[in-house]
């Protein structure tokens, strides 16, 4: 089994993988990238990949026709698990920086108790310009609290071992734009996870991506989150009254309240 790869979504892309791709080639040796192209039907993974002049190793796996980011994860996922001890995260026009591979395979070798990693993450706007750091918890102890207001975790910036499918499974795919949430919740009732307090993706804020297009359906799988793993809890009612208001404000609203609370 090796070491590392990374796992990267596609869907009708273009060039923003090549850029996630040479972000990692830059940061590290070794660690294969497996793309799963979620049925494009434009700009397909298989026509871009070829431009890639690096060392990397890359393996494409195809679907056959668009099923939605969860099933491409998940496809992804049964091949990784097969292959590879840890599995990296990365969404397509993302980047890797500050030796962020080898500084997450360090820590999860030299914390065996530990299943999964995260960091905190910049995000930019699209022409490049910062906007804020999401400055995730710390602790295991401070991410269980931390989940009930926010995904303790930004998903570009996970890396967790494979192992971890045998007892959580895939990502569960009933919850549409917020795989990722649900995914967590199940992930730290069962092992320990850490942020790392440093900053070590970038991520783009895009107009076009789930979190601005599906915000609405997002919002509401997240509510149903919170709701399927309440505790009764007086944080867990402030994430669900918490989600209900971003239900009905608008997502540039709040993206100007982080950049502001960032200065402060």
């Amino acid at each position: 089994m090796k070491q590392c790869c990374v796992l990267i979504p596609y869907f009708n892309d273009d060039d923003s993988l090549l850029t996630s791709i040479h972000s990692i080639d830059r940061i590290s040796n070794g660690p294969d990238v497996i793309v799963v192209d979620d049925g494009s039907t434009n700009s397909k993974a298989i026509d871009i990949i070829p431009r890639y002049n690096g060392s990397l190793n890359i393996h494409l796996i195809e679907l056959e026709k668009n099923q939605g980011i969860e099933h491409a994860l998940n496809k992804g996922l049964e091949f990784c698990s097969k292959h590879y001890k840890y599995v990296a995260r990365l969404d397509c026009g993302d980047t890797c920086k500050n030796s962020r591979i080898q500084k997450q395979i360090n820590f999860l070798e030299q914390h065996p108790s530990y299943c999964l990693v995260g960091s905190w993450a910049d995000f930019t706007d699209m022409t490049g310009n910062n906007m804020y750091t999401l400055r995730q918890p710390e602790t295991h102890n401070q991410i269980k609290k931390a989940m009930f207001i926010n995904a303790a975790f930004t998903h570009p910036s996970v890396m967790f071992r494979s192992s971890i499918i045998g007892s959580v499974g895939l990502y569960p795919t009933s919850y549409p734009a917020a795989e990722d949430y649900a995914y967590f919740f199940k992930i730290i009732k069962k092992h320990k996870t850490y942020n790392i307090q440093e900053s070590l993706v970038n991520c783009t804020i895009n107009p076009n991506g789930i979190s601005s297009k599906k915000r609405k359906i997002q919002i509401k799988s997240r509510i149903r989150i919170i709701l399927n793993n309440f505790d009764c809890s007086p944080i867990a009612f402030y994430g669900l009254f918490r989600s209900i208001f971003l239900l009905y404000t608008p997502r540039g609203f709040t993206v100007a309240l982080k950049k502001i609370l960032q200065k402060n």
